[in-house]
């Protein structure tokens, strides 16, 4: 873009003004003084490291080159520029920064430099342009966001139109997803775990109290350790000595105290956090519709409730906690740095960013080379199981031993780093201490700063490295919190419902298998007050039609109403009051009969509880219990038979007394003497209600009402049994006929081995 064009020339025009012209002010007074420039351009009085300011100009000089170097190169060769200049360039601009540091240490040698405006002018200004310099070629040269491409020609511009236009129409869901930024999403992260630290405010507001006392605490020992090494080395006597120690001791007993209640506070707003977030969690997975819960484990959804909120709950307090620590004595450390020595600080300011950028780059590197060798290990396993690992393996201990080279060099780096620092500061330290500039206990505190500065900025760095962890453990936690459901629930209706259910042209197919369509123009009609019985071969639909019945799916097309009402429309609450599933398999909970019956139905008193218990034919089983509805049902029902859960599962579905009644199998997984049982409360429960069977033995359907027989997701007959049986080519003739001859088969078989 052409103003990017001007921001470039802008840059450089004013980086060299300001260059060249800071050193008019070279003098003691604010008054501009040529003379005193051109002195300096052409070296009347040569060149002197410690007055000269020509270095500043150098450095604008070879920030100018640079940029235009890169601008005439990408003009030229657009599509050939090197993606991998900005590290580099940003090693430029960090040594230009700390030379400048340099520079002002040279200049402090003689005083009556620091007094002259133009010193100060000078300094700043290169500072500042070294970080114009970085974000300049990161934010424009390297995102090529300029117009110098349209010196070269109209055919080239035409044919990067074209190539962009193409990209952007055939690749931009993928393009998308590049150039998403991670650093958006893991700042998104962190923000939303950070909310949650808000809502304990109070607790988070004692402990950063407690832990300012507990840091500025702290932050005095190294001033007094500094002292008591100071008396000893000066023999200043015990008098001073013991003054000193003692300080020292209450400023610990102090920050001990302190930290303490800092991290019982900070502990206490953890667990209400980590409560918070399990809360909400767990809200968000109950709303979900029940395609979710076929395409997710359980396993993976406890996983998320356990441990990845406790992770994100402990990790994200821990690290506020280690920030604000040594954020409080990191600053303090550089308080007393400065007031020890300003000039000794600078040594350290000089140092901490270019080693941090050489232990940077040399890191990226060494990851990057990790990885490769991880990609080429886990090809060469795949080449050798197939017999061809010989060249790969080969290869594989050529990059193995590069590794070995480039972790060597690492370590020898971060060792280096480490120490680098503390030499240049003893170093100069010892300049200054020579040269009366600085006392032999400031140079000591002065150390001692240093290294308690090294350590809180390791810890920081540390809180980072803990902040990518959480935002790991909480991609999948915020994703589910996060996801709407498929099906809103958001109904407001509540009609007066007599059970008449009627399917329209309904298409469905299940989420989690979008390409195996399971009702294909359903129309069913299932009449009020009647009992319908579905059958059909297994996979026709019928368990889907029920579903759709319960809204625990959205058909693809077509409409589900009962008495002419759409159910979606319908108030969630409301209708599952008045619809009840009594499934094959029941699932009681760990937890009393009462309870059981009872779930779901707060509003259910006792009297509604033993009318539903006997018409389910299970409160004279209950009452021969010896605590009776207080009886512990087990997990999962463990201490109850098939047909007594099964019983205790119909008493639940009409503790509400329900318009709708739905049986799913409910007599098949039982023996003659429960299912007889099961089956006379299911022909008491069945009276003036809507009742749906789901089933295959002939004694649970030829009673019913009307038969609807489901093949391949669609109605192909309908009507009572007696109806059905006189279509001999029908498929309900010829579903009976074979369920007749198994049952005649399995009671010539008993008689035979009798």
């Amino acid at each position: 873009m052409r103003r990017h064009s001007l921001l470039l020339g802008l840059f450089i025009i004013v980086d060299v003004l300001i260059s060249v012209l800071s050193m008019g002010f070279y003098s003691d007074s604010w008054s501009f003084d040529f003379d005193i420039v051109f002195k300096y351009l052409v070296f009347v009085d040569g060149y002197d490291y410690f007055t000269n300011p020509m270095d500043f100009v150098f450095l604008s000089i070879l920030r100018l080159t640079l940029i235009v170097i890169a601008v005439i190169f990408i003009t030229f060769h657009y599509d050939s520029y090197p993606k991998g200049m900005f590290m580099p360039m940003l090693g430029v601009a960090t040594s230009c920064y700390s030379y400048t540091l340099v520079k002002l240490l040279a200049f402090s040698e003689n005083s009556r430099m620091l007094r002259y405006p133009g010193v100060w002018l000078s300094v700043v200004w290169s500072m500042l342009a070294a970080l114009f310099f970085s974000l300049i070629w990161y934010f424009v040269i390297t995102a090529h966001d300029f117009d110098y491409q349209l010196l070269v020609s109209d055919r080239f511009n035409s044919v990067l139109i074209e190539e962009q236009q193409a990209t952007t129409t055939t690749g931009s869901i993928e393009t998308a997803v590049q150039r998403s930024p991670e650093g958006d999403y893991t700042i998104q992260h962190v923000s939303a775990l950070l909310r949650y630290c808000q809502h304990q405010w109070i607790w988070f507001t004692f402990g950063f109290t407690f832990l300012v006392i507990y840091a500025v605490a702290r932050v005095f020992i190294p001033a007094y350790t500094g002292e008591v090494i100071g008396n000893i080395v000066k023999k200043a006597g015990i008098g001073l000595l013991v003054r000193s120690i003692t300080i020292m001791g209450m400023l610990t007993m102090v920050s001990t105290i302190f930290g303490g209640l800092r991290g019982g506070c900070f502990d206490y707003a953890t667990a209400l956090v980590n409560r918070q977030i399990r809360l909400d969690l767990f809200r968000s997975l109950v709303k979900q519709d029940v395609a979710f819960f076929d395409i997710t484990k359980s396993g993976e959804m406890v996983s998320r409730l356990t441990s990845d909120c406790q992770t994100m709950s402990t990790t994200v307090s821990t690290n506020v906690n280690i920030f604000l620590r040594n954020g409080v004595m990191l600053i303090g450390a550089l308080v007393f740095m400065f007031i020890n020595s300003w000039r000794l600080s600078l040594v350290t300011f000089i140092a901490i960013p270019l080693l941090g950028f050489i232990t940077k780059w040399y890191g990226a590197y060494y990851d990057r080379l990790s990885e490769e060798t991880q990609t080429t290990i886990a090809h060469s396993n795949q080449i050798a199981e197939e017999v061809l690992s010989t060249m790969r393996t080969v290869r594989l201990r050529t990059l193995q031993f590069y590794r070995a080279i480039a972790y060597m060099g690492y370590t020898w780096n971060n060792e280096f780093c480490e120490n680098a620092i503390l030499v240049a500061v003893l170093f100069y330290g010892g300049h200054l201490v020579m040269s009366d500039m600085m006392t032999v206990d400031e140079l000591i505190t002065f150390l001692l700063y240093q290294m308690q500065l090294g350590e809180n900025l390791y810890n920081i760095g540390y809180v980072v490295t803990g902040l990518m962890e959480c935002v790991g453990a909480s991609r999948k936690v915020f994703e589910y919190m996060n996801r709407n459901p498929l099906i809103p629930n958001d109904g407001t209706m509540e009609p007066k419902l007599g059970g008449r259910i009627e399917f329209t042209d309904v298409y469905f197919t299940y989420p989690s298998r979008p390409n195996n369509p399971v009702l294909k123009g359903l129309n069913l009609v299932i009449e009020a007050g009647q009992t319908t019985a579905l059958v059909g071969p297994s996979g026709g639909g019928k368990s889907s039609i029920v579903s759709l019945i319960q809204h625990f799916y959205e058909p693809n097309s077509g409409t589900v109403t009962i008495d002419g009402v759409n159910i979606r429309d319908i108030s969630h609450t409301f209708y599952h009051q008045k619809i009840s599933l009594v499934a094959q398999e029941p699932v009681l909970y760990n937890g009393s009969v009462r309870y059981n019956i009872l779930y779901g139905c707060d509003w259910a008193t006792e009297e509604d509880m033993l009318r539903a218990s006997k018409t389910a034919n299970v409160h004279d089983f209950i009452m021969e219990l010896e605590q009776g509805y207080d009886t512990n049902c087990g997990e999962k029902g463990v201490q109850m038979s098939g047909g007594q859960k099964q019983r205790i599962a119909i008493a639940r579905a009409l503790v509400r007394n329900p318009v709708v009644l739905i049986l799913d199998e409910a007599t098949s997984a039982l023996d003659a003497e429960s299912e007889a049982l099961v089956q006379e409360a299911l022909n008491r429960c069945a009276r003036e209600r809507t009742v749906l069977i789901i089933a295959h033995r002939l004694s649970t359907i030829e009673k019913a009402d009307q038969i609807a027989v489901i093949h391949k997701g669609l109605l192909v007959q309908k009507g009572n049994h007696a109806e059905l049986m006189m279509d001999q080519s029908g498929l309900y003739y010829s579903l009976i006929s074979k369920q007749m001859l198994a049952i005649k088969i399995k009671e010539q078989t008993v008689e035979s081995h009798i």
